[in-house]
Order: structure tokens, then C-alpha cells, then sequence
């Protein structure tokens, strides 16, 4: 794998700041650096390094280039141009002090030092650690030059040429190549001008003053990697650059607030300007792309709280920790933080105060966030990195997660040959009416169909069954109404095996086929059962083609589906069916631990008066005892009591035994998972409240603050006509299905919203609720005491009570149709033509008409059409026969019409009359 490099470890290399050399990259193109934490591949640091070095940005490989600092001031070296010159006077200089001679061997030869002495870009910073650096090389002058500098008196160098040899360093930089330069020096050297000579007479007084100062206080010498060898072979006027400046380079020089340096104070006899400038290059020598460039790479830290140091302008009293206002003291440390990560949380993390990681996270993020918002590890990262800081976020395991490692551990460790044989579990899907509550019934010697409202199975019921070779079956049977959809889904994957019921008179249907595709996704086997052969009408024959077009073969015809016949009201071929799904199964070799903590599945759920909160479960593995602690869903709890499928109590019960207990704190989602947990209560309350917690998370991400198009398309529904429902039904199974049936409705004009939903019966406070919201209740399968409907009628709210789904469904349907706006619908009446014209002074222009076709009443609606186009359109003002007032003149009879306030009429016109019809709206 290719080592990658973050931008801050590239940035070192430059003598640059991971945020600076990240915004450069970004000027330049290099859009994917987010921050200084960015990692760059083998070969984006290359093209890096290339780019950069267009940019005239060298790093360590152009050393030789870079600027070499001293004492606060930098100056940049340029490579040896005329060598020969230095060579030849280089013998003539014995002068040098002997500890800086040896200490300056290693150094590049003296003739690149003195030539670009003029050019050196100097930080103006300080004009008085100017001299010192300047001096160094001065012990290796030639004679004549210091024995013209020792007769000058020494108050002779006054202040004012100091600010001139400033501006003569600062301006020559927009003329960086001077070849002429050594020439210059050695024609110059030995007849040298009035102002040369006073030039060098200050600065040999400064050198002498500069070198006294050395040898008193040994301890500043330079590090031997920044001292310079060689002799110096002359010296240059700085006043001959003043006239070579460009007259227009100071409209040219720019300054902002972040280049000003607080901390350094003019000296007497300095310019008051020269030493407010800092940086790597003098703002007045470069060009305005240049600078923008370099402002580019400072807009980060403008941004940011800088860290001044004590004494400074702007910064903190002495003796504050820098970290308070600027980094992280784990500033280019990895960091671990567990999850969720919180502003807050983050903050204590970093050690720095909130409000800095707050202020970060609104450039970031934006608004809407406080400090207690949760944020993304990915989010979380990136602030980190604001900071310096590579942090790590560890994902907590959950509670739940951890749970159900340690159960399947143990499921695990169970030795194979502590397995028995299970029973098997078998679901009846199928369409609705094909007979299959009844062929349970003829099994269990049962009559539940007959108590079923409507004759249709409406909850998932679970029975355990014993056939005549002795074997035990579990059933679970399922609704076959299109609504009970879920239900037929979550059959399909609780059980083992699928009896598919098919009527032999009725053939495959929507549901049939639906069930078809249940039993596939979940890789359950099908039987088949082709049901009311009794009947004379069946035709087992066209349930087969059916079922083979739809993807089962028969055994019959060398397919792997089983398709028996039989009949569910005579019993006919039932004991084959039951022995076929149990050889079925001996093929699937199920397996269970009897010993072992229960768990399973939730069937259903209900509140029973008299019991409270009761579960209807199927045990897949393991048996259920009473005391046990079991956690289905959000609920938990202790078993108060278990009853089998007819009722009985038991204390315990076994693998593929369906159940019902009570015990439970809260009713569980229907097709849940439950499980004992051998820790006791509190395990499973964490476990609970964890995933309460979950769901409410999930339910506030649902309801985030909405944004522009979320709002309009809320100013939109606004306008429509909203039905608000309270539903209450006698399983959590049948709410679940109704809720879903209920906000399926849709309408461009017309919104169904159900206000709240639950299992049991109606109450007050379902009423007090229903007045509040304008809502009205639907109770399906459970009912309102005595008191609860005198509330509802003293309050105006209507109860309606159901036993059938569908019914409930079209009540719902018919209400929504009412509250539709009727459709308004155009009809014509007849036409009249206008054949005479009569004027009256009082009424206007009379129309003479002979109807032409159908009639012309007198509240019809008018429209004048001449030429076939329409020229007015309105209301009849008079309508009369042979001077009698006339509610109605038909076909073939003459009329005089006066239309409302109009009179522009004309031979020939005809007048239309229709009237406006409201046609009720359907869904």
C-alpha cells in the first residue's frame, strides 16, 4: 500500500503552516484538500511539489534558494554568477578573526554573500539588528576600504542616511538581476565617490561598533550552518538604487492588518514605517498577483483567534495559556472519543472551550445546531482537524447487541446431541374464502370460523394439533383479506412450512398468488392443499395449470410441489395432508435445545380485561417457564402467566408450543423477536429503554427542521381538507393493519390523518382527545362503556364501532368522497334564434327567438354566440310568451328574451341556455 502524506507533514518541508499551505493548495486547484489533516497519495504529493514549484514555492530540495534567516532579518542568496573574481582576491585577506574563520568553512564561497548584499530582502522588523548581520563578513575587508572608514569621527553618521539605506533595500527587489554589479564594485573600490565614502564610513563605524559587540557577549554567535565564508570584495552605494526604482512601484504596495507587526517599536533615527512589516518578502516589492496570492494563503487564520504572545497588541494578559484562545494542548496528537459525539462532548475532548469548537461547527455545519447536537464521526473528524487534532471515534457496542451475542455464545456451546426433533410449524395461506379456518377446524375438531365476524379471519391464530400416527403439528393461521398483508408476510417467515389453500371451484387468485411469493422470499416449502373438492364444480385440473404457471410443478407431472385434494368441510384427504407436511419436515431435520432459554417470535398482541397486557408468542428454541424474564420489542418483563393454545394455564412450555403470557410492561410490534434473558430485569431494561431511545431518534430525524421545498409543499397541504381519526382496535395486529389501510388514502384535494392509534377499549381521554382535534373514533372490535358514550354525545364526538375491516375501510372511503368539493358540470338546455328585434325604453333591446332545440327556462344561464363565437355570456333577465311571463318555452315556440344588461343584439344571433349540474366526486 503507497504511505500517504497529510498536508501539515508536507507543509514543514515548505516552512509553512498546515492551514496556510491548505489554502494555497486550494487557490491552485487542488480542490479535494478540506484542511491541513488532508492525506495525499505518493503522486498527489508529486504533482503537489510540481505545482508548488511553478508557483515559485520551493521546499527543502531548493534550499540553496530559500531564504536563510539572521537575527530576525532574511536574506535570500544567489547563486555564484563571476567566481573568477573571488577566486583571485580570496588569498589577499589574512584578516579574519580565527574562531570565525574555522567556524565558517562549511559555508558557500563569500563572493554569493556580498554581491546580492543590496538585494537582500530584509524584514524591516528591526532596522537595528540590520548592522550586525551586515558586519559579519567585515573583518575580511580589504585594508584600504577600513583605513578610509577609521579617520571619520564618530558622531559623523547621523540618522538621516539610515532611512535611506532602508528604502535602498527595500526597492531595488522589483530588479532582481543586477550582473553589472561586481564590475561596478571593483571600479568603484578604489576611487570611490563623496557619497560612497560616506556610506562606507557609516558602515564601517557600525562594523566596528557591531564587532566590539560580538566579542563582548560571545554567546549570540550565529550557528555555523547560517555563518558566511569568503572575503568580501567591496562594498555597493545603496543611494546609486534609488534612482533606478520604479517611480510607480509605491502605488503598487499594499497593506492589510495581518501583516502588521504589533510587537516591534520604531527606534530614534529609524523610518516610522520600516519596521511594521513582517513575512518572508517586503509587501512593497511585490506585484499585486503576489500578494493576492499570499493574502489567499492567510484567510484562514484571519478568521481565527490569534495567539498573541505576552505584552502584545490585541493579545492576553501575561501569563495566560495560549491554549484558552487558539489550539488544542493535544494540537498534532490522535485523540480517542467515544461515540455520540456531542459539541460539548467534543469540546471536553479537545480541552479547548466551546464556544471555539462552536464557532467552527457553524462555518462547517450552519445553523440550526446548539452545543448538546449530536454530530457524524465524519463531522466530528473534520472539526477535530480544525484543531490540529486526528481524533478517533469509537463506536460504542450496544446494549441489545451484546445481549444477543452472549445468548447465541451459549446457543453455540450446546453440544449437538442435547438436540431434539421440534415440531414442525405450518402456516394456511391463501385467498380470502378458500376454506381455510375450516380445514383447521376439521383438524382441531374446532369451530372457529363460525365465531370469525363476517366469516373471515381478521387476527393470526396459532394452534398445536396431534395426527393420527401420533405426530405433533403446530398451525398458524393467517388472514386472506388484501388488507392483511403484513400478516400473511410475517406467516410466512415464523414458520417452517406453507400449506398453500387453493379452492378447486375458484382457481388461483390475487392473494393466492401473493402468498406464492411470501413463501419464496422467506425459502419456505409449499404444500399444497386444492381445498372444496366436495363441491361439483371443482376442477382440480385448472388449479394445477394455474399453480404451474406461477412456478410450482406438480410431483404429477416430475415437479417438487405436493398438491393434494381435499376438503375441509367433510375432512376428506385431511390426515394425508398432515402426514405429508410432517414427512416434509423429518426433511428439513429441525432441531431444538428443551432445556435451554426460550425464544421465538411475537404472533400477537392484546390488552384483555382482566389480564392486562397479553402476548401471543410461538417458542422456536428452548422452553418458557413462569418467572422467567423475557424482552419482546420495547417490552419487558416478568412471566405472570402462561396459557396454551385452548385456554389451559401451564407453567411451562417447549419448543414450537404457541403461548399466550402476561407480564409484559408494554404491548411488543407484531413479528418481533423475544427472548428470556438469564441476567434478570435490569439487563432487559437496558436493552428496552435503549431501543425506545432508538425509535424516539428515529421519529425526531422524521421530523428535522423542514427545508424551503418541504415548507412550500406544507403551505400546499394547508389548503386541503383534512379528516382527522382516532383509532382504537382489540390487537396490536389489526391497529398495525389498519393504520396502514387508513394512510393509504390520498387525494390531490382531501387528507386522512390519524391523530392516535392503540389496542383496547375507548376511554375519556380518546374522547377528550377526538373534541380537541375534530376527530372522529373508530373502535374496531372493542367497544365504549356506558360512560365513555355519554361523554362522547354530551361532546359531539361520534363512536363507530366495527367488526369487519372492510366495512370500516369503506366508511372511511365514503366520508373522504363527501368532503370532496362536488364537480361543477356544464349542460345545455337549448338553443334559440334571434329573428326580430324590439326597443323599449324601459327594459332595453327585445330579442325575438324561435327555439330551435330543447328548451329556454327562465333561471337558464345565457351565452350569445354570433358567427359561432361566444360574445357575452350571463343570465336571462326576462323570458316571455306572447306577453305572459313564461317559466319555460320548448322546441318549435317563439319567445322575446332580454338578456341582463346587455343590448348590443343583433339579427341572426344565437342564444344559448344551459345550466350548471354538481356531480358528486368519487376517489
Amino acid at each position: 500500500m503507497t504511505a500517504k502524506k497529510r498536508v501539515y507533514d508536507l507543509a514543514k518541508e515548505y516552512g509553512m503552516t498546515g492551514q496556510a499551505l491548505a489554502a494555497k493548495l486550494r487557490d491552485i486547484g487542488f480542490v479535494q484538500v478540506k484542511s491541513h489533516m488532508t492525506a495525499l497519495s505518493e503522486t498527489e504529493v508529486l504533482e503537489v511539489q510540481a505545482r508548488l514549484e511553478a508557483y515559485g514555492i520551493v521546499g527543502e530540495a531548493g534550499a540553496q534558494t530559500a531564504p536563510e534567516t539572521m537575527g530576525g532579518l532574511k536574506i535570500k542568496r544567489r547563486k555564484k554568477k563571476k567566481p573568477a573574481p573571488a577566486e583571485e582576491e580570496a588569498p589577499a585577506q589574512p584578516e579574519p578573526a580565527p574562531e570565525k574563520s574555522a567556524a565558517a568553512e562549511g559555508e558557500p564561497a563569500a563572493p554569493e554573500a556580498a554581491p546580492p548584499a543590496p538585494e537582500a530582502e530584509t524584514e524591516p522588523s528591526s532596522k537595528e539588528t540590520a548592522a550586525p548581520e551586515a558586519v559579519e563578513p567585515e573583518p575580511e575587508k580589504p585594508a584600504p576600504v577600513a583605513g578610509t572608514a577609521e579617520p571619520e569621527p564618530e558622531p559623523e553618521p547621523t540618522p538621516e542616511p539610515e532611512p535611506e539605506d532602508a528604502e535602498a533595500e527595500a526597492e531595488p527587489a522589483p530588479e532582481p538581476e543586477a550582473p553589472a554589479e561586481p564590475d561596478t564594485e571593483e571600479q568603484e573600490t578604489p576611487a570611490p565617490t563623496a557619497a560612497s565614502a560616506s556610506a562606507e564610513t557609516a558602515e564601517t563605524k557600525e562594523t566596528e561598533e557591531g564587532s566590539s559587540e560580538e566579542e563582548a557577549a560571545p554567546e549570540v554567535v550565529r550557528p555555523s550552518s547560517q555563518r558566511r565564508t569568503g572575503k568580501v570584495v567591496g562594498f555597493i552605494d545603496p543611494s546609486k538604487f534609488e534612482r533606478k526604482a520604479p517611480p510607480k512601484s509605491q502605488s503598487r504596495r499594499l497593506r492589510s492588518s495581518d501583516d502588521v507587526m504589533p510587537n516591534v517599536m520604531p527606534t530614534f533615527g529609524r523610518s516610522r514605517h520600516s519596521g511594521q512589516v513582517r513575512g518572508d518578502q517586503t509587501r512593497g516589492s511585490m506585484t499585486a498577483q503576489e500578494l493576492r496570492e499570499r493574502e489567499a494563503g492567510r484567510f484562514l487564520r484571519r478568521r481565527r483567534i490569534q495567539q498573541s504572545g505576552p505584552g502584545s497588541r490585541g493579545g492576553r494578559r501575561s501569563g495566560s495559556r495560549s491554549t484558552t484562545s487558539a489550539g488544542s494542548p493535544y494540537a498534532g496528537q490522535s485523540v480517542q472519543i467515544n461515540a455520540p459525539v456531542t459539541i460539548k462532548k467534543l469540546a471536553n475532548t479537545l480541552a479547548v472551550k466551546e464556544n471555539q469548537v462552536f464557532r467552527v461547527a457553524m462555518r462547517e455545519i450552519g445553523f440550526g445546531i446548539t452545543i448538546n447536537t449530536t454530530i457524524d464521526e465524519e463531522t466530528a473528524v473534520l472539526l477535530a482537524s480544525e484543531f490540529d487534532v486526528d481524533l478517533v471515534v469509537v463506536q460504542e457496542v450496544a446494549a441489545e447487541e451484546q445481549l444477543l451475542a452472549e445468548l447465541e455464545k451459549e446457543r453455540e456451546a450446546i453440544a449437538d446431541e442435547k438436540l431434539v426433533q421440534r415440531a414442525p410449524c405450518v402456516a394456511f395461506l391463501g385467498h380470502v374464502d378458500h376454506g381455510k379456518t375450516t380445514l383447521i377446524d376439521t383438524i382441531r375438531s374446532s369451530r372457529i370460523a363460525n365465531k370469525e365476524a363476517g366469516g373471515i379471519t381478521q387476527h393470526i391464530g396459532a394452534y398445536q394439533v396431534s395426527t393420527k400416527g401420533g405426530h405433533t403439528l403446530t398451525i398458524v393461521d393467517t388472514p386472506g383479506h388484501a388488507a392483511f398483508t403484513a400478516m400473511r408476510a410475517r406467516g410466512a417467515h415464523a414458520v417452517d412450512i406453507v400449506v398453500l389453500v387453493v379452492a378447486a371451484d375458484d382457481g388461483v387468485k390475487p392473494q393466492t398468488e401473493e402468498a406464492i411469493n411470501h413463501a419464496k422470499a422467506a425459502g419456505t416449502p409449499i404444500v399444497v392443499a386444492m381445498n372444496k373438492m366436495d363441491k361439483p364444480d371443482a376442477n382440480p385440473e385448472r388449479v394445477r395449470n394455474e399453480l404451474a404457471a406461477l412456478g410450482l410443478t406438480p410431483e404429477e407431472w416430475g415437479g417438487e410441489t405436493a398438491m393434494l385434494e381435499v376438503s375441509g368441510l367433510k375432512g376428506d384427504g385431511v390426515d394425508e395432508l398432515l402426514e405429508r407436511v410432517f414427512l416434509e419436515s423429518e426433511v428439513l431435520e429441525l432441531r431444538s435445545h428443551p432445556d435451554g432459554p426460550a425464544s421465538g417470535i411475537v404472533l400477537e398482541a392484546e390488552i384483555e380485561k382482566g389480564k392486562g397486557k397479553v402476548a401471543h408468542l410461538l417458542i422456536q428454541d428452548g422452553s418458557l417457564k413462569r418467572g422467567d424474564v423475557i424482552l419482546a420489542g420495547k417490552g419487558y418483563g416478568k412471566v405472570r402467566s402462561i396459557h396454551d393454545d385452548r385456554g389451559k394455564q401451564i407453567k411451562e412450555a417447549g419448543p414450537s408450543m404457541p403461548v399466550e403470557v402476561t407480564g409484559l410492561n408494554e404491548l411488543p410490534t407484531i413479528g418481533d423477536r423475544f427472548v428470556v434473558v438469564p441476567a434478570g430485569l435490569d439487563r432487559a431494561s437496558e436493552v428496552a429503554t435503549e431501543r425506545a431511545r432508538a425509535e424516539r431518534m428515529a421519529m425526531m430525524a422524521e421530523n428535522r427542521p423542514k427545508l424551503q421545498r418541504d415548507i412550500l409543499e406544507a403551505v400546499a397541504e394547508a389548503d386541503k381538507t383534512q379528516l382527522n381519526f382516532i383509532l382504537k382496535g382489540d390487537t396490536q395486529g389489526s391497529v398495525e393493519v389498519l393504520k396502514q389501510q387508513i394512510e393509504s388514502f390520498e387525494h390531490d384535494e382531501m387528507q386522512v390523518k390519524l391523530v392516535h392509534s392503540g389496542v383496547g377499549a375507548v376511554l375519556e381521554s380518546d374522547v377528550d382527545l377526538a373534541m380537541n382535534s375534530n376527530s372522529r373514533i373508530l373502535a374496531f372490535q372493542t367497544s365504549a362503556d356506558a360512560k365513555v358514550r355519554q361523554a362522547a354525545e354530551r361532546n359531539g364526538v361520534e363512536i363507530k364501532v366495527y367488526s369487519v375491516i372492510y366495512e370500516l375501510l369503506d366508511d372511511i372511503r365514503a366520508a373522504m368522497e363527501g368532503s370532496l368539493a362536488p364537480e361543477i358540470k356544464e349542460e345545455i338546455q337549448g338553443h334559440a334564434e334571434i329573428r326580430r328585434i324590439f326597443k323599449s325604453s324601459k327594459i332595453g333591446n327585445i330579442a325575438g327567438c324561435y327555439v330551435l332545440d330543447g328548451k329556454v327556462t327562465r333561471s337558464s344561464k345565457a351565452r350569445l354566440l354570433r358567427d359561432g363565437q361566444v360574445v357575452w355570456t350571463g343570465e336571462i333577465g326576462t323570458l316571455r310568451r306572447e306577453s305572459d311571463d313564461a317559466k319555460e318555452v320548448r322546441e318549435g315556440f317563439e319567445c322575446g328574451i332580454v338578456l341582463s344588461n346587455f343590448n348590443d343584439i343583433r339579427l341572426e344571433d344565437v342564444i344559448e341556455a344551459y345550466r350548471l349540474v354538481e356531480v358528486k366526486r368519487t376517489l
